[in-house]
């Protein structure tokens, strides 16, 4: 079976992954900001699991990690955060983070792991991006600037690899049901986000991972019916306009909905 490394492998959507890779006796280098964080989201010892602290952010923690790991065979990044607000309100600072984590640390795994899988012509990345790479949504405009960096990034990362026999897939899913969009929904600012409906399960997007692994397709979208909204609007980005302003309204009701469910079951998070 291939060996896989993925990057935060303790969020919501990774933690699924983790549980279904395992499940199908894939060896796992599991990633994320702190060991701590990693023993705490998978406490159990498996003989395939293993845990390793990486810092997306710093290169040098990059070239580390590939160094110790040279012989893995698929790249999975899920690392990421978002922080919604108007763009032009927020510290210059919160959207420098978010730069850093979703595409700077995401470029430096497609390099340092796309030479060695070139070097060797074998090998699959896979790079979490999102609808809100696909049509920019306000009120997330910094955390939607990088995804679509990361969606740029994969398709043309596909085209430069493929002669070399190494594979690039890009996932674009809408929004999930983890803390990266519950965090945010007290905010206002986040009800674009659930402007085209509700939240998708992390078991959603860990089963569109698993069909990229078997498949490596260019690009996975989800669900259907976002996705088709989301290429019209960036077909035609002035329909973001009267769509944003149509939807809103049934968006605010959904985002009250889930912040009232939140606030009754508070352990019924997924970490």
């Amino acid at each position: 079976m291939p060996k896989i490394l993925l990057t935060g492998a303790a969020g919501g959507i990774g933690q699924v992954t983790v549980e279904r890779l395992l499940a199908a006796h894939h060896t796992l280098i599991v990633t994320d900001a702190s060991l701590e964080r990693l023993q705490t989201a998978f406490p159990h010892p498996h003989p395939n699991l293993h845990l390793t602290a990486l810092d997306v952010t710093s290169y040098a923690a990059w070239q580390a990690v590939a160094q110790n790991h040279p012989d893995i065979d698929i790249l999975i990044q899920l690392a990421g955060i978002m922080r919604a607000g108007w763009f032009v309100d927020q510290p210059i600072e919160v959207f420098e983070a978010q730069l850093r984590i979703n595409l700077l640390g995401l470029a430096y795994g497609c390099k340092v792991y796309g030479e060695i899988f070139k070097a060797r012509r074998q090998g699959h990345i896979i790079n979490m991006a999102s609808l809100a790479g696909v049509a920019a949504i306000p009120g997330i405009a910094g955390y939607s600037a990088t995804k679509f960096g990361v969606r740029g990034l994969s398709l043309a990362l596909a085209e430069e690899l493929r002669p070399y026999g190494v594979h690039v897939t890009v996932i674009c899913p809408g929004p999930v049901r983890t803390p990266l969009i519950l965090d945010e929904l007290p905010k206002p600012e986040s009800v674009f986000t659930l402007s085209a409906g509700g939240l998708l399960e992390p078991l959603d997007v860990a089963k569109a991972i698993e069909g990229a692994i078997r498949r490596r397709p260019l690009e996975i979208t989800l669900p259907r019916s976002k996705s088709i909204a989301a290429r019209m609007v960036s077909l035609f980005p002035p329909l973001q306009r009267w769509a944003a302003r149509l939807l809103a309204p049934d968006a605010e009701r959904r985002r009250q909905k889930y912040l009232q469910k939140i606030e009754k079951t508070p352990s019924a998070q997924p970490k």
